[in-house]
């Protein structure tokens, strides 16, 4: 990333002893207009969106140093290529003026502003540069400090869609059932076609303990889900001894501060259980801050092992490398095998980059989501800010996974019922009805073994009833022989415990392990 003043041209050092603290970046835009000031220790960043009080999250931190003089803190980027025309800036004046004067209706002089930034960030078509004012600013901040409510969930914008990347370990999204690669259409009846990220937040964000309904598709198929708001857990690892085996699983389900002593003391509690081999499960993990994802690639890496790549507009590479100097001297020296699937993106692909090219440790799973690029938050004011793409990152070997994802070394997926899609939870289901709904719950019913295959289809018929008996008994819920929301909720934790319990990745990464 090329910073160019009018007086001189410097390039920012990218600083392999990055301090780590999250609120860092909410601190350099506290005082925007002091003169020299580096806004740096975290300004950069790869994320996706955090459905919940926040805009904006998974953030990866890359240290950097931006100076800038004079009162506007964008000024240091234009330099002689950059500068508009005098005829372009009298069009763009000419137009707002025009409007003001002569439309039929009230103008909002910021929304007009507003407008006409959001058009420039909109004609570059990247999904992960944008202008935010206001609240949306403020929730950056609030997402460094990470104290939030929400349904805990990461989403982008992609092809005019809003793309669920991954829910949160333990969220409320997580326990509605909502998965990676789910489409929201609306939110509360409202369609989002045509909106932002920032925008569907806007809508589903709100207080712990109230209700949100999503329409959602998946696989081609829409429905509505009730999904009430809550605390988004701040737990960011999770692990176990797989039974009769001396491989321990740790479990990584967001990158931020406390993540690295809490994966240190994972593998300090797994070796006294008698582990000798550990599993990585960066799964449904949407990322997280550098700093974090190298002080743990740092722990299976060898000093000097290249851990990344950052590469600017110039075409240059600069390597960050392990460094038990910078980021500690705890070491892993097991096997270690890693599980990736498709809402394993930014810092997880990163850290299981990093495994797979410096280390040769096999990567398990499917996809990853193919985060690949580097962002800026530039203040530009006291209120406003400009989220800019300004560099890619490469993988040990030099490999952009930009949209393509990290590849397992063996592509192992979990069962097709895991990807059945939600049960509507605000909705009866009973005899007679014939619906896609309908054969959705019928798979689930099979899945669960009361029903079988070839049973499943549109119509809730007496077969379906008497399943529905069946399980509710089993359940120990009224039997009535219909659905209605204990039923639906108890079949929505049933299925996901039965896919916990079949979970071939896993099995597959342990098996490599042992062999």
């Amino acid at each position: 990333m090329s910073e160019n003043t009018e007086k001189e041209s410097q390039q920012p050092d990218i600083d392999q002893n990055i301090g780590g603290q999250e609120k860092q970046v909410a601190e350099s835009k506290t005082n925007t207009h002091d003169q020299k000031k580096s806004f740096g220790q975290g300004c950069l960043f790869i994320g996706v969106y955090l459905l919940s009080l926040l805009c904006l999250a998974a953030l990866v931190f890359f240290a950097s140093r931006f100076y800038y003089t004079g009162a506007m803190p964008w000024d240091g980027l234009i330099n002689q290529n950059s500068v508009m025309s005098g005829q372009d800036i009298r069009r763009i004046q000419q137009t707002y003026q025009t409007i003001q004067s002569s439309y039929i209706e009230e103008v909002d002089q910021d929304a007009l502003v507003k407008g006409a930034i959001n058009g420039m960030t909109q004609a570059i078509d990247d999904p992960y540069s944008q202008f935010l004012q206001g609240e949306e600013a403020s929730q950056l901040e609030s997402t460094i400090e990470g104290s939030f409510d929400g349904i805990g969930a990461e989403i982008m914008q992609k092809d005019g869609k809003i793309q669920v990347v991954s829910p949160i370990k333990d969220s409320p999204a997580e326990k509605a059932g909502i998965q990676a690669n789910d489409v929201i259409l609306a939110v509360d009846g409202q369609s989002l076609e045509g909106k932002t990220a920032q925008e569907a937040v806007a809508l589903i964000r709100g207080e712990a303990g109230t209700d949100v309904v999503l329409t959602l598709e998946r696989q081609g198929q829409s429905q509505e889900v009730t999904v009430t708001r809550g605390e988004i857990p701040i737990q960011t690892v999770h692990s176990e001894m797989i039974a009769g085996t001396d491989v321990g699983r740790i479990q990584i389900t967001n990158f931020s501060s406390p993540t690295y002593d809490e994966v240190v003391e994972a593998v300090k509690t797994l070796r006294q259980e008698g582990a000798k081999r550990f599993v990585l499960d960066v799964r449904s993990n949407p990322g997280g801050l550098l700093p974090s994802v190298l002080q743990i690639a740092n722990m299976f890496l060898d000093d000097g092992d290249t851990i990344l790549q950052i590469q600017e507009k110039s075409g240059q590479a600069q390597k960050m490398l392990a460094s038990n100097e910078d980021y500690g001297d705890f070491k892993v020296d097991e096997p270690v095998a890693v599980l990736i699937d498709q809402g394993s993106a930014s810092a997880s692909e990163i850290l299981a980059a990093a495994l797979q090219e410096s280390v040769g440790a096999p990567i398990v799973g499917s996809p990853s989501f193919g985060k690949g690029t580097v962002q800026t938050v530039i203040p530009m004011d006291e209120s406003a800010e400009l989220k800019l793409t300004v560099a890619k990152w490469l993988t040990p070997n030099g490999n952009w996974i930009n949209e393509k994802g990290v590849q397992p070394d063996e592509e192992v997926k979990l069962p097709d019922y895991a990807q059945l899609t939600l049960i509507d939870t605000s909705q009866r289901y009973q005899l007679g009805q014939e619906s896609k709904e309908i054969e959705n719950i019928k798979a689930i019913l099979a899945a669960l073994g009361y029903l079988s295959d070839d049973q499943v289809n549109e119509l809730y018929d007496q077969t379906t009833s008497q399943a529905v008996e069946n399980l509710q008994n089993d359940a120990g819920l009224e039997v009535t022989g219909e659905i209605n929301s204990d039923t639906a909720n108890w079949m929505i934790q049933a299925i996901q415990e039965k896919i916990q319990a079949n979970d071939k990745p896993l099995e597959r990464a342990v098996d490599i392990l042992e062999e």
